[in-house]
């Protein structure tokens, strides 16, 4: 989604009237998907859904739609490796005669080796799904576990008082603890 304020000035001025009607496009695209009743008009959990669509289940082919649209800069409706790379290490990100960060390497590998699950040299719609928004994911509960594996720091499973205060930079952070709000209700902390 196009938000204001995530562009500047000049950039919102140079784009043209065929940049706002395709967004518009896809807005409404996204619009109708999470207008379930088909009134035109959108309640608080279609909201949610047209703002979130990774979170709620009949939103999730728009939104594994529009990640490929994202992708797929030759528009041949597929991922390849140097599309993908370069949404993950733009070309204008790297610097000539630097190496190539450890990470991008990593990242070529984890392409080839699972992404690519047919071993066609591209990603396919499936494909993304599987790496954007795999069945039986629940992301609160991979959150959770990301966040004790992060702060905790005795690696004792469990989170202190101290664990969490040393580590609060992580967090503020996360969208699980609402960024940090959900800590400032609990007295023992």
């Amino acid at each position: 989604m196009f938000y204001p304020g995530t562009c500047t000035e000049k950039e919102l001025e140079s784009r043209s009237d065929d940049f706002y009607k395709h967004r518009l496009r896809l807005e409404k695209r996204r619009w109708d998907k999470a207008d379930q009743n088909r009134d035109s008009a959108i309640d608080r959990k279609e909201y949610l859904a047209f703002l979130h669509p990774e979170e709620v289940d009949h939103m999730k082919g728009i939104y594994v739609q529009e990640a490929l649209e994202n992708l797929d800069k030759d528009k041949d409706g597929f991922v390849s490796l140097e599309e993908y790379i370069n949404d993950l290490h733009s070309p204008e990100d790297r610097k000539d005669g630097m190496d190539e960060p450890d990470w991008v390497n990593n990242e070529r590998q984890r392409f080839s080796s699972y992404r690519d699950k047919n071993k066609d040299g591209k990603l396919d719609t499936s494909e993304v799904k599987s790496m954007i928004a795999p069945d039986n994911y629940n992301r609160a509960e991979a959150e959770a576990k990301h966040l004790i594996r992060q702060a905790d720091i005795n690696k004792d499973s469990k989170l202190s008082e101290d664990e969490i205060v040393k580590n609060f930079n992580i967090f503020v952070s996360s969208r699980v603890t609402h960024y940090g709000e959900a800590l400032l209700r609990h007295e023992e902390l």
